[in-house]
């Protein structure tokens, strides 16, 4: 039983059309790009004989009904951030569709229903927060977080979940929506987002971690001033505090490669007020994003972040706080589906290799609840998060038929 590749390209330019007018590939979470990505979805998976819900969490599910109540999770997130991409995230829900469709014509039922997940909101959202969907659905989150508001209307991650189909009174941190007992395990298949698939000629990667993502807010307080008549020594810029610290941020990370494990430090988003060319900035606020293999590390390197901060803000006549948004726990998958994907992956005479994850995904909250394995398909350059962003029709091919494959024989018995 193979995919059809030509349906699985069509599908992806299809989805591809629902963005963000003059801002290709732009589907932003809580949209209404993202709700007529929702609504086709919906459409589709319906199309396609499965029986469609809307989660507590707000996820959209297709479930493939099988003969027992046992189930394996798959999926992904049909969100983007701006001008993020046609392949991220989108791979990985419409590979199951693809593969739900080629089961559905060979007459396949399997043994075990097969859940396929839209994640709602994985990518950083106007909530300040990732991974909405998977963390309220495994409750890896706090009552905190659903009191975030969005930064431009105000209103109410809680309101939204509902609007979106949730229900927040199902939601508890510490509670899962899905009965662990249940599921053998979930799979997600997802572009690599890096270089190391393309460069070793390779078809798939099978991941065996996923990093740990931590996110602070950072905000510096100065004085808003004329550009013109205040002089250079009597000044208080939080824009000249900002630019030290995010340098020294760069600086501090860079310093932990010689430690072993896997770090990134990234300041991507910065917001300056008043923001006038004539000017000195009042305030700048910026998220810090971190990924390690381990958090310990994540701990001690904040340390210093932080006393750089501090030292910044005396020497910039400056204030410089900082507000902990969230932090998850570093990943590993499971060696049973590792060991599933890559019997595939041998049978389809895929070239292949083990890999960690420095991206965080889904799957890394999912694995909080069951056992869970990743597939990476290359992408050109490595290239992610932006409008260039391509993996070809071939690529995408060769990862849904080793999703395929690995999804008939983890539910082809009981």
């Amino acid at each position: 039983m193979k995919i059809n590749s030509d349906r699985l390209w069509e599908t992806h330019l299809a989805a591809a059309t629902m963005t963000e007018a003059g801002s290709p590939y732009t589907r932003r979470s809580f949209t209404p790009q993202y709700r007529e990505m929702r609504s086709w979805l919906t459409d589709a998976f319906a199309q396609t004989g499965l029986e469609v819900k809307t989660d507590a969490a707000g996820n959209l599910l297709g479930i493939y009904r099988g003969r027992t109540e046992k189930n394996v999770g798959v999926g992904s997130h049909t969100d983007t951030v701006p001008c993020g991409g046609r392949f991220d995230g989108i791979s990985g829900v419409l590979s199951f569709l693809e593969a739900a469709r080629c089961m559905k014509e060979n007459g396949y039922v399997p043994q075990k229903n097969i859940v396929g997940i839209d994640f709602l909101a994985e990518e950083p959202s106007e909530f300040r927060l990732s991974c909405i969907g998977s963390r309220l659905a495994t409750g890896n989150f706090n009552e905190n977080m659903l009191q975030l508001k969005h930064r431009q209307t105000g209103e109410l991650l809680s309101a939204a979940i509902q609007d979106w189909g949730g229900d927040i009174s199902l939601l508890a941190p510490g509670h899962s929506l899905f009965d662990a007992t249940k599921f053998d395990g979930f799979l997600e298949l997802h572009i690599e987002q890096g270089p190391v698939l393309e460069k070793k000629q390779l078809d798939v990667g099978l991941v065996t971690g996923i990093c740990s993502v931590t996110r602070y807010d950072f905000t510096v307080k100065g004085r808003a001033d004329h550009a013109g008549n205040t002089p250079m020594n009597l000044r208080s810029d939080a824009v000249v505090a900002a630019a030290k610290l995010i340098n020294g941020i760069s600086e501090i990370a860079r310093g932990t490669l010689s430690k072993g494990p896997y770090f990134t430090a990234t300041v991507g988003k910065v917001d300056v007020f008043p923001n006038g060319s004539n000017v000195i900035a009042e305030q700048v606020d910026f998220t810090l994003d971190i990924r390690c293999e381990t958090n310990q590390l994540v701990d001690e390197t904040l340390q210093d972040i932080f006393a750089l901060a501090a030292d910044t803000a005396g020497k910039t006549a400056t204030t410089i706080s900082h507000v902990k948004i969230s932090q998850s726990q570093p990943s590993i998958s499971s060696e049973r589906l590792l060991s599933v994907l890559e019997k595939n992956a041998i049978e389809l005479n895929l070239q292949y290799t083990r890999m960690l994850s420095g991206a965080g995904h889904d799957a890394a909250y999912m694995s909080t609840v069951m056992p869970m394995a990743m597939i990476f398909i290359p992408c050109r350059k490595g290239r992610s998060h932006t409008a260039s962003e391509y993996s070809a029709k071939h690529q995408i091919a060769k990862g849904a038929n080793l999703l395929l494959q690995s999804l008939i024989e983890l539910t082809s018995s009981d």
